[in-house]
């Protein structure tokens, strides 16, 4: 019993340094099974406002000092049994609670967590084989250990889970950002080789000229021919009408616009086209300022919902996992109202230069988030469903890749993984995850504020929903 307890007061004050420190726990860096983190930060990992590491060392200090104890009489020897009972029992009783919960509830086991829970499963074992369990003492300690125990539980389940997230404000200033050799502007970004209308943060391969066309993104040959067109000069008399409706306007054009009919006079004759334009694309904005086109980036919903929040992520990251769960249970609760723009940030330095060390449980998260945008692009009605089967399934890249050649057209797919669209668009979703100052994902971003962390309950994104969008 004593060798039992210095083992479980060891672990179990090693645990509680590193949740008052919010260090991380050494060796146990997460995975499919054993993920330290996701059982140290679940609801369970505390009793009322203390981790629950705090009342396991208070209970180990006991069995310590009563062990050690030397009564002086038979009476304080029994008192001493009867309390060293109850205490051993409740530790017992505890642990088989903690594995149930760790194995049935949260899927993943703490390292740590075992060896103090088995420690105190063989600490109880130990005092009742020492015991009768016919005496009445036993019967007394018995039952008063279980209402200890249904007491911590009581505690436990009755408690207001602590949020897993923090809250950031950004419209106390605009959001802005730098590419090399481009002076930042609040909302605006502009890439090599891109042209930017004002607040949209472009996809790659798209070019837009202010009011006058947006190239698709996806840089469909076929669709740009078709842009080029709008350029050919129409029949001779309809040119000579629209050419001289067209020069009177040229003093009106905006610096940009001009330069553009100076260099293309062809585009003269197509601005009255493209001063009809197609409605105004969805936008989501974000950072404070920062918009992004619903129909230029990955989106689970419709472009034109109602409501459209992005979500930063990585399909490796066991915070993300979770998260989708419950952005998945407010999407079926406000349906068609809510789209959600996925931005896979892959916690792999190999593809994201803000990661300075993959962890193993990420050595495929390039190519998975690579893989995402791929089916996205080739085919964006079966994109939901790629999406949540890499949540939900949690598979290896060669698993994935089998599953998505099952769900879009295969040689499609093959030719867009050996292109370059699929890592320029994770490029950019590095951007704006560094923009939006890096660290913690899963990250979701609204209109003035960014959620860092797990929204583990479908009712607290819900709330935030209503709050925030």
């Amino acid at each position: 019993m004593l060798m039992c307890s210095i083992v479980a007061l060891g672990t179990s004050s090693y645990l509680a340094y590193t949740a008052f420190t919010s260090s991380p726990v050494a060796g146990c860096g997460g995975g499919s099974l054993f993920d330290c983190s996701h059982v140290l930060h679940s609801r369970w990992s505390k009793v009322g406002a203390l981790p629950v590491s705090v009342p396991a060392i208070l209970t180990h200090v006991s069995v310590i000092s009563l062990l050690l104890f030397q009564p002086i009489s038979v009476f304080w020897n029994r008192v001493r049994w009867g309390t060293l009972g109850v205490v051993a029992l409740t530790a017992g009783g505890a642990a088989i609670w903690f594995i149930g919960l760790q194995v049935f509830a949260l899927g993943h086991l703490c390292p740590y967590c075992m060896v103090a829970h088995v420690a105190g499963i063989v600490l109880a074992g130990t005092f009742l084989f020492s015991r009768p369990a016919q005496t009445p003492s036993l019967r007394l300690v018995g039952s008063l250990a279980a209402a200890g125990l249904a007491a911590m539980i009581t505690l436990q389940v009755a408690t207001e889970p602590a949020p897993t997230f923090e809250v950031i404000d950004h419209s106390a200033q605009p959001a802005t950002f730098e590419a090399p050799g481009v002076p930042a502007s609040p909302g605006t970004f502009e890439a090599p080789g891109t042209f930017e209308a004002p607040g949209v943060f472009e996809a790659p391969g798209t070019f837009q000229a202010p009011a006058l066309f947006e190239a698709p993104a996806t840089g469909d040959s076929a669709q740009a021919g078709e842009i080029e067109g709008l350029f050919a000069p129409p029949e001779s008399v309809r040119v000579n009408r629209k050419a001289t409706e067209l020069l009177a306007q040229v003093s009106s054009l905006d610096p940009s616009r001009l330069a553009l009919a100076l260099i293309h006079p062809a585009s003269m004759l197509t601005m009255e086209v493209a001063a009809e334009p197609d409605p105004t694309p969805k936008t989501a904005e974000i950072l404070g300022g920062v918009r992004l086109a619903t129909k230029d980036w990955p989106l689970i919903g419709k472009p034109d919902a109602e409501m459209v929040l992005v979500e930063m992520f990585d399909y490796t990251c066991p915070h993300c996992q979770r998260t989708h769960e419950s952005l998945e249970a407010a999407r079926e609760h406000y349906g068609d109202r809510l789209a959600v723009i996925v931005l896979p940030v892959p916690l792999d330095g190999r593809c994201n230069p803000a990661i300075q060390s993959t962890n193993a449980m990420h050595r495929e998260a390039c190519d998975l988030a690579k893989l995402a945008v791929a089916v996205w692009i080739v085919d964006r009605e079966k994109f939901a469903d790629f999406h949540s089967y890499v949540f939900e399934s949690k598979p290896t890249l060669a698993q994935a890749t089998s599953h998505a050649s099952k769900l879009v057209d295969e040689a499609k797919l093959k030719s867009t993984m050996s292109g370059p669209t699929p890592s320029e668009y994770i490029q950019k979703h590095v951007q704006l995850y560094q923009r939006a100052g890096s660290g913690t994902i899963p990250k979701l971003l609204f209109p003035k504020t960014t959620t860092v962390g797990a929204v583990e309950s479908s009712q607290a994104m819900i709330r935030l929903i209503e709050q925030h969008l």
